[in-house]
């Protein structure tokens, strides 16, 4: 019985140059861009922070239209010139969100110093108001991530009144903050918030 299967002849006429297909380039092959994937860029609204590795420093970007979850840390090598410069050298917020920062410092101080709790005090403010602020000002302290401020490194709050720093009574006593101040900044995160 035969089988169901045709059998094909292959033609042996075929003549190939073995020396010619040893010399082909993959590059004459694929000249062009690969087609399965593109680099998709997205814009960055604004640097977060900064971190320090083993080769140079890393940035915690906000991406523009991205909720903050989907913050990223990428390399110095991938920003541009101009973003480095606005993360450095922190542009003025709007008066508006400036005075606002500063009341919210004033309070957070007036309530410290009514406690009677020495424990830390925590102020929210928005991260690039509290760059803004304290942008070349302050010595490094010893604990790591802090910063040591004096009075005068708060000028740039300009509707803080002059008697900031201290709390008084009907009698004349009070408390007082004792300068440097040791301070750090946090980064919180909230979800559902873009």
């Amino acid at each position: 019985m035969a089988s169901g299967r045709k059998h094909t002849k292959r033609s042996s006429n075929l003549s190939i140059d073995y020396e010619q297909l040893n010399e082909l380039s993959s590059v004459t092959l694929y000249d062009g861009v690969p087609k399965g994937k593109r680099c998709r860029l997205h814009e960055v609204e604004r640097i977060l922070t900064r971190r320090k590795i083993r080769h140079g420093h890393e940035y915690l970007l906000k991406w523009k239209g991205w909720p903050f979850h989907y913050c990223s840390w990428e390399p110095s090598e991938h920003l541009t010139p101009s973003l480095l410069r606005s993360y450095l050298k922190p542009p003025k917020p709007d008066t508006a969100r400036l005075e606002t920062a500063s009341r919210d410092f004033l309070i957070g101080i007036q309530t410290f110093l009514k406690g009677k709790s020495m424990a830390p005090a925590s102020i929210n403010m928005h991260l690039d108001v509290w760059r803004f602020i304290t942008s070349n000002r302050g010595i490094p302290s010893q604990h790591k991530g802090c910063t040591l401020y004096q009075k005068e490194d708060f000028k740039r709050f300009e509707t803080l009144p002059t008697d900031w720093y201290y709390l008084l009574n009907e009698f004349g006593e009070g408390k007082a903050i004792d300068f440097p101040i040791k301070a750090r900044y946090r980064i919180k995160k909230f979800r559902g918030l873009n």
